[in-house]
């Protein structure tokens, strides 16, 4: 475990669902404590999530955060106008953000997707051929949020209906996609993953700010990619007591919460901050 000290500069960069907000009712009020902590301290909150844009900048929002944020998988990463002390060529403009987009369009996705399930004879049911309802009936988020989550550019959420999923992941990974599970859905991207959009973040940090100790939460074999890119990994335990077993095998040095969810994740952040204080 890298140990911490007073004069360490620290970065936070964490899973949204069953991470940070509960997976059920998507509430943070359990973690609201240890994010103000952290903001107390100027120490950066970095988003890193399955969910859209739209989704996340409602929580990033709520939260009074003002640092970057990654979305859909690390199909792009989303910088305040003025993150930046040096301009970057190639960045897109949404709204306050500049974007560094690192995914490939989700219509070609949803095509590499269907020909792959009708190759293997996998039946499929996409996030593009669901309406509204179906999304808020399946995830439990509001019909709001639920058209949040289908504004979709670069990754797309599938679940296996029947057939050999096995197969399809393997044909679609021959095409350089990545397929990764979250806590509900299966996630189809465009060779890009968590841990590519951290590791560039990352280096634009310390290009403009100087070293920073990374400090990654996670919950979800999803989230593996993301654990591995930074300097301490923290496995958040799961409602039903077990903590992701590809994780912790992939990962021999991940460190593992006793609570779960957003007290899981608010006992590390205050573990963490309590070690490195004096």
């Amino acid at each position: 475990m890298l140990k911490l000290s007073k004069s360490s500069q620290l970065m936070i960069i964490t899973d949204v669902d069953g991470t940070l907000i509960d997976q059920r009712t998507y509430s943070y009020e359990l973690s609201l404590p240890a994010v103000r902590r952290l903001q107390a301290k100027r120490i950066p909150i970095v988003l890193c999530s399955t969910k859209t844009s739209a989704e996340i900048i409602l929580l990033w929002r709520e939260l009074e955060l003002d640092d970057p944020f990654i979305c859909e998988n690390g199909g792009a990463i989303y910088m305040p106008r003025d993150y930046l002390k040096v301009a970057l060529l190639g960045l897109k403009t949404d709204g306050p953000f500049e974007v560094l987009e690192l995914g490939t369009d989700v219509d070609r996705l949803r095509v590499a997707l269907a020909d792959a399930a009708r190759a293997c004879g996998v039946t499929l049911r996409t996030f593009g051929q669901m309406d509204v309802d179906e999304i808020a009936t399946l995830t439990g988020l509001s019909l709001d949020q639920a058209a949040r989550a289908l504004q979709r550019h670069y990754d797309e959420p599938f679940l296996v209906q029947s057939g050999d999923s096995k197969k399809m992941a393997a044909m679609l990974r021959a095409k350089k996609l990545t397929v990764t599970r979250g806590d509900r859905f299966y996630h189809l991207s465009g060779g890009h993953s968590k841990r590519d959009a951290v590791e560039a973040l990352l280096n634009l940090h310390r290009d403009q700010y100087g070293q920073v100790i990374s400090i990654g939460l996670g919950n979800s074999a999803n989230d593996g990619p993301m654990l591995s890119a930074v300097d301490r990994p923290v496995l958040v335990r799961n409602p039903d007591g077990r903590w992701d077993g590809t994780v912790v095998e992939a990962i021999p040095d991940v460190e593992c919460t006793i609570g779960t969810g957003p007290q899981g994740w608010r006992e590390a952040i205050d573990g963490i901050l309590d070690e490195a204080t004096p």
